[in-house]
């Protein structure tokens, strides 16, 4: 009545009990330890990634009033601000929130360059293209809107 069977170093009994043997009770252990430390380092970047898409809002609504993204738009547009300010708070953060408002002003400032060669080392003097091509195939892309949330 109490037959076993054995079945590649897994025994099974006829009442639901499974014993696995040492060495695949390692494996499950260490691919769940694997894929814990995986999920907790997307959820690390996430959370570094929304705070900085706040400090960047922030920044930006210190300098200009209204939501989130009239505040950047205004901060990408004014050129007292420097080409590197502009290009990694307003156009990064505008590609993270998923300014559909910003569209049209990235793509008159794009210019071609989805490689960034045009303004390579030239950061202190023009905006950053590879940023611009960022922001406009996030926004236009919305295809997983992380920080959206944000854009109030």
């Amino acid at each position: 009545m109490w037959k076993t069977y054995i079945l590649r170093n897994i025994n099974i009994t006829l009442f639901g009990k499974i014993k696995i043997n040492k060495m695949k009770r390692k494996l499950i252990i260490l691919s769940a330890s694997l894929l814990t430390l995986l999920i907790l380092g997307f959820l690390a970047i996430y959370i570094w990634i929304d705070f900085d898409v706040k400090k960047n809002i922030n920044n930006a609504r210190e300098k200009y009033p209204g939501s989130a993204e009239d505040a950047l738009i205004a901060y990408l547009l004014d050129t007292t601000n420097s080409p590197q300010d502009r290009s990694s708070v307003a156009i990064w953060t505008l590609g993270q929130i998923h300014s559909k408002k910003a569209i049209p002003i990235l793509k008159k400032l794009y210019k071609h360059d989805p490689e960034g060669k045009t303004c390579y080392g030239k950061h202190d003097s023009v905006l950053c293209q590879y940023e611009i091509y960022k922001a406009i195939k996030a926004e236009e892309s919305n295809w997983w809107p992380l920080h959206s949330r944000l854009n109030k």
